[in-house]
């Protein structure tokens, strides 16, 4: 429907200058970065080097979820912007090789969301705090560009500052780089890796599964106030919206959309060619009263 298009194109581009931003806050040298690109640290759920997660902080995102939805997860989570990419790569690989590239309904694996979340708060109360952060989404996304990107950045640099005073074409400061341990830099890669796997065959699985701040927004999200509804008077079951929905939460079967699994990334709105599919305040109800 071409008059969601306007929402989903806002939210690809908040999500794409937000990770671009948390991807320079990370990946640059100096203070200029972190005075330029540091909202987009701040606006995570857990800011990445904190030492506390701010009350406030943890409020307005309940707040807004408790409203919009898991927009956070859309729109702010470099990490899923990041799984979007992953997904839509491999959607195209499979579209190439002729294998079936849609994402299918699939029952939520509620077991595993609770004992993941369980696990961290557990961790949190014994002062473990290294092991939540390699899961949590934006840490997970900052250690891999901090120990990877980062020292490649900085090499770039200065051999770009070699070839111009070799030249005397330009000038480029050179930077400190700072390289960590291989333990460190193999664990942030393998880490993102593995990751990325799921994503990459499933879409938001990983969010929907594993990550504990993807649970706690889907315990508020699930009575959100705007939501995905299927109008089923005028839903032909194409599968189009099930399709695209990288969450794999519309069961076409019951024509119901799993709230606190839906990221709100609004793929289902635009593809819908009987305008059934909603983003909006109140279910429709249906107008057999015998059905509803």
């Amino acid at each position: 429907m071409k008059r969601y298009l306007p929402l989903r194109r806002t939210r690809i581009v908040v999500s794409v200058l937000t990770a671009l931003s948390f991807t320079l806050l990370w990946v640059g040298y100096g203070e200029v970065w972190a005075k330029i690109f540091g909202w987009s640290n701040r606006m995570q759920f857990v800011a990445v080097g904190a030492v506390a997660v701010p009350v406030t902080t943890l409020v307005f995102w309940f707040v807004v979820t408790s409203v919009f939805g898991r927009v956070y997860c859309s729109g702010i989570c470099p990490m899923g912007t990041c799984f979007d990419a992953v997904g839509r790569l491999g959607r195209q690989q499979r579209r190439l090789s002729g294998g079936v590239y849609g994402y299918r309904y699939s029952k939520p694996l509620t077991r595993w969301r609770y004992v993941s979340l369980a696990m961290v708060c557990v961790l949190l109360s014994g002062g473990v705090v290294s092991l939540p952060l390699l899961i949590e989404p934006a840490n997970m996304y900052a250690s891999f560009l901090r120990n990877v990107v980062h020292p490649l950045w900085g090499y770039g640099n200065n051999a770009a500052a070699r070839l111009g005073v070799a030249t005397g074409s330009w000038t480029v400061n050179y930077v400190s780089v700072a390289v960590g341990g291989m333990f460190a830099v193999a664990l942030s890669f393998l880490t993102l890796f593995a990751a990325c796997i799921p994503a990459w065959l499933y879409g938001r699985s990983y969010c929907n599964t594993v990550c504990p701040v993807g649970t706690l927004l889907g315990f508020v999200s699930r009575q959100s106030l705007w939501r995905i509804d299927i109008d089923t008077d005028l839903c032909v079951n194409c599968g189009r919206c099930s399709d695209v929905c990288k969450a794999s939460c519309i069961d076409l079967c019951d024509h119901v959309v799993d709230g606190s699994r839906c990221v709100n990334c609004f793929n289902c709105l635009t593809v819908c060619p009987n305008d059934a599919i909603h983003y909006r305040r109140w279910r429709k109800q249906l107008s057999i009263p015998m059905l509803q």
